[in-house]
């Protein structure tokens, strides 16, 4: 939601570690070239800083949707697991916006249950191991109820995932976990803006780069993962999505109730059983 939103991130180190000690002047040097390395990497990738933002930088405008819509987030199946990495990086995504609203409503239970299942999400995707030390963070702040650190952790979570994917040259899914949280957020921004309407916040849901980015990135999948039925519905659905929000700068009642209707239409393909092609 949130500018340039959903990001994610990717600010973790890529390149050459040094394996003896150098000193400060080649310490320098070093952190330069392993700087340069990982920018030309991201930038192959078609990921750069204004598009991809920190996820908590993604996340933070959900703070002015309340009350925290926590039917919703009650009722999600945190348990789902797919044959799919697709639809796993999409869930993984939209498991991180639910935890950052849990700890805006401060459901110390709920965050528990939801960091259990991003390390079961990430072990799916061949990046568990980047959780090991991340979970225990989530577990020690969820008990001293330190519900910003979370947040920073949640933040933290998603990209050491996504840093994975993109190590491992799969850039996809880094794109689709980004995105799994994106569209997650926007559609229970839209179920807040819809009940309890302001300017402020209708206004908040029209992200067009943000709606422009994403639907280019699904335009550079893979072509056999862009033939999937999945892949088109979706597509098409962000395409309708950011037609609507490109209408009013200040979306109407009327319209938030269409924009929600269409991001929980896609987020139901996003997470269908009946998506699941290998």
């Amino acid at each position: 939601m949130m500018k340039f939103s959903l990001a994610f991130v990717l600010f973790f180190c890529f390149g050459i570690i040094a394996i003896i000690a150098a000193t400060p002047s080649t310490n320098s040097l070093q952190s330069g070239l392993e700087e340069s390395a990982r920018d030309h990497m991201l930038e192959e990738l078609g990921v750069n800083d204004i598009t991809t933002p920190l996820v908590g930088k993604v996340f933070h405008d959900l703070e002015l949707f309340q009350p925290p819509p926590m039917e919703e987030i009650k009722a999600f199946d945190n348990n789902a697991t797919f044959t799919s990495r697709l639809q796993t990086a999409l869930q993984f995504g939209a498991l991180v916006a639910n935890g950052f609203v849990a700890t805006v409503a401060r459901q110390q239970a709920l965050i528990l249950q939801i960091g259990q299942a991003l390390i079961k999400n990430a072990n799916a995707l061949a990046a568990g191991e980047k959780l090991v030390y991340r979970s225990k963070s989530l577990f020690e702040l969820s008990e001293r109820e330190d519900w910003q650190g979370l947040r920073e952790e949640l933040n933290r979570c998603q990209s050491e995932v996504e840093a994975s994917m993109i190590q491992l040259h799969d850039g996809e899914m880094a794109d689709l976990i980004s995105l799994g949280g994106w569209l997650r957020g926007f559609q229970l921004a839209a179920h807040v803006t819809a009940n309890y309407y302001t300017q402020e916040k209708a206004k908040v849901l029209v992200q067009l780069p943000v709606m422009d980015y994403f639907i280019e990135r699904m335009n550079t999948l893979n072509p056999k993962v862009k033939q999937r039925a999945l892949v088109v519905k979706l597509t098409a659905n962000l395409k309708t999505i950011r037609g609507i929000a490109a209408q009013n700068p200040v979306p109407t009642v009327s319209d938030v109730k269409e924009l929600e209707r269409l991001a929980t239409e896609a987020m139901k393909e996003a997470l269908s059983h009946q998506g699941e092609e290998r």
